[in-house]
C-alpha cells in the first residue's frame, strides 16, 4: 500500500497521506515532511530527543507536530532520522509523545532540497475513509 503521494498544489508543495492509524498518519506525515525537505531516506541518529505536545484536535497537533520539525531542522540543525510516536488522550485535548532519533543537519546537508516555512491548515482534514485515516498536508515555502 502507499502511505504517501504527492499533492499538486499552485504556490506550494504538499502531500496526501494514509495510514490504517491515527498515530501511523502522522509518523507518514513526517515522513512526507523529510521528504520534502532530503533526498533520500535518513540514518537514524545516535542522539534521542523526546517531544510533547498538546492540541485542541487531531489537525491542529499534526500542524504542530510538523512545525516542531521543521523548527528542529532548520532552527536547531537537528534532523530526525527515525521517530517513534504515540499519541495520547489529554481530557478534551489530543497528546503526542515522540521519540526522535536526531542526527546533525552537517551529517545530511549535501541532501539538503530548501526551506519549508511552515505545514499549513490550507485544506487540511483528517478523515477516516475505507478503514485508513487520510490528510492532505500543504506546506508553506
Amino acid at each position: 500500500m502507499r502511505h504517501l503521494a504527492e499533492l499538486d498544489h499552485t504556490a506550494d508543495v504538499g502531500f496526501v497521506v494514509w495510514a490504517k492509524s491515527l498515530p501511523g498518519l502522522f509518523y507518514w506525515a513526517a515522513r512526507g515532511l523529510l521528504a520534502e525537505l532530503f533526498e533520500g531516506p535518513l540514518p537514524p541518529g545516535k542522539e534521542v530527543r523526546e517531544l510533547r505536545l498538546r492540541a485542541p484536535d487531531p489537525e491542529t497537533l499534526l500542524v504542530r507536530f510538523l512545525n516542531e520539525l521543521i523548527y528542529l531542522i532548520q532552527t536547531q540543525g537537528q534532523v530526525p532520522g527515525g521517530f517513534s510516536l504515540r499519541l495520547v488522550p489529554r481530557g478534551e485535548e489530543c497528546g503526542l509523545a515522540a521519540k526522535l532519533s536526531v542526527l546533525p543537519f552537517e551529517a545530511v546537508a549535501d541532501r539538503f532540497l530548501g526551506e519549508v516555512k511552515s505545514a499549513t491548515f490550507h485544506g487540511l482534514r483528517i478523515e477516516k475513509e475505507g478503514g485508513f485515516y487520510r490528510a492532505s498536508v500543504v506546506l508553506d515555502v
